[in-house]
């Protein structure tokens, strides 16, 4: 999917769901643990296409709801060459060459908040609580990099291109604030952790697991609202809004004891926790009526 559908897919969805803003982020992602040899973080720029609604009243109720629909894409991101020791008995070892890996990130993030406003002034001051439920099906492709792979070990040379998806099912507490500087300039935050469990499936090595873990959510930024204004009818009002936002976005996903192997050795190893994260600046434009 190019950048061209990515951006018209989301427009579509912005328009059938009445969302109110279009993001774009780029940053960087990093990724540690749950695959063979990937003992150290690996990582690489990404590329974010979000659709957001950061709060919207239910009718003219304190109660709430918001969401963000994310679309994941990194750059490549390389794990070296290296050996590792597997212990095959109390008195062998067995020392297995592991060849240069490439592996990419794609993949979406899907988050709903229902609750409640706790503090509401109005529409650009409030303090809410509620709870996130929601859905992430990243999936990572891995192939041998044969420009850097000089290995001399037989078995290492056996390695495919292989796809490794992961679907969870999170939910958990999400607070949102926002606060107005002026009548331009808005600031916003939110927070969100949650318990998240699912399955973890690699083509190539068929294995299908079974993961739980935790998932985290931060979000900082300030938003310029030009257009503010209501325009009363008969029987209905009218306001339209129309803004852009400039902010920060850290996500984090945690899996605990996960152990695939993409290298084609069949040896056993020891299973690790796996995490993926995420940091990025994105720019968005939005609109309401």
């Amino acid at each position: 999917m190019n950048n061209i559908l990515k951006i018209g897919f989301i427009g579509l969805l912005a328009t059938i769901t009445h969302a109110s803003e279009v993001d774009y982020g780029k940053g960087t992602f990093e990724m540690s643990g749950g695959f063979v040899g990937l003992d150290k973080a690996i990582s690489a720029d990404i590329s974010t296409y979000s659709m957001v609604e950061q709060h919207k009243n239910i009718g003219s109720s304190n109660w709430f709801y918001k969401y963000n629909f994310t679309w994941y894409d990194s750059d490549q991101m390389v794990q070296g060459q290296s050996s590792t020791n597997n212990v095959g008995s109390a008195v062998s070892v067995d020392l297995t060459t592991q060849p240069t890996i490439d592996y990419r990130l794609q993949g979406l993030d899907l988050n709903l908040v229902l609750g409640k406003d706790l503090i509401h002034s109005d529409e650009n001051n409030y303090f809410a609580a509620g709870i996130m439920l929601g859905i992430s099906i990243p999936w990572i492709d891995s192939k041998d990099d044969d420009d850097n792979d000089d290995s001399s070990d037989d078995d290492s040379d056996s390695m495919e291109d292989s796809k490794t998806t992961i679907y969870t099912y999170k939910v958990g507490p999400s607070i949102t604030v926002r606060k107005s500087l002026n009548s331009f300039f808005t600031i916003y935050g939110s927070g969100t952790y949650a318990y998240q469990t699912g399955t973890m499936k690699n083509d190539y090595a068929d294995s299908d697991l079974t993961v739980n873990g935790t998932f985290q959510e931060y979000d900082f930024g300030i938003r310029f609202q030009p257009v503010s204004e209501d325009y009363e009818f008969d029987w209905i009002t009218i306001s339209p809004r129309l803004y852009a936002t400039l902010g920060y976005r850290y996500t984090s996903w945690d899996l605990d004891d996960i152990n695939i192997d993409v290298t084609g050795t069949g040896r056993s190893f020891t299973q690790m926790d796996f995490n993926m994260n995420s940091k990025v600046t994105y720019f968005g434009l939005g609109y309401s009526f």
